[in-house]
């Protein structure tokens, strides 16, 4: 698919089908992850793919027990995607660490969606930090995750501030 209709198309999709999403083809996605830009080339990123039920219901109910109701929308996608994706990162500087993580995510979503492989970036999951280092005996900071899947919804545009708002020119 052309970049620009991937960059188009791309949406947060928060429901999963039971569709079975090969390992080879999240490894794709991963791979076109660490082709980003990152500071000082440092590649700070470091995935855990968690793609065992088991474990994702665990994830899930962790992050609702912790949260409440208003992460019960996001508990239920890390339940019913087909590979989550935690995001830590190796840092030494912060902004740039997080910029270069930033961009790997990016990628990722992008390549999914290429792959027509839906995807969620989840910030909420930083909530179970701790338990997630535990868990994974993974002592790098959790930045975000990101949930893989087939869909059979397909939300709609969400709107987007113009150029005119969010731009300067001298």
């Amino acid at each position: 698919m052309e970049l620009s209709k991937v960059m188009e198309e791309r949406r947060s999709v928060r429901h999963y089908n039971d569709k079975k999403l090969d390992k080879r083809i999240v490894c794709d996605i991963l791979n076109y992850g660490i082709m980003a830009p990152s500071a000082h080339n440092r590649q700070p990123w470091h995935f855990i793919v968690v793609d065992n039920p088991n474990l994702k219901k665990e994830i899930g109910n962790a992050l609702e027990n912790k949260m409440g109701d208003i992460a019960k929308v996001t508990s239920d996608v890390i339940r019913e995607s087909q590979a989550l994706v935690l995001v830590f990162a190796d840092i030494e500087d912060m902004v740039m660490d997080l910029v270069s993580v930033g961009a790997c995510i990016e990628n990722i979503v992008l390549r999914a969606k290429d792959l027509d492989v839906a995807s969620l970036w989840i910030g909420y999951i930083l909530n179970i930090e701790k338990e997630l280092q535990r868990k994974f005996s993974c002592d790098k900071k959790l930045i975000a995750a990101v949930a893989l899947g087939y869909t059979d919804h397909f939300p709609s545009k969400r709107p987007r501030k113009t150029l005119e708002e969010v731009s300067e020119w001298y």
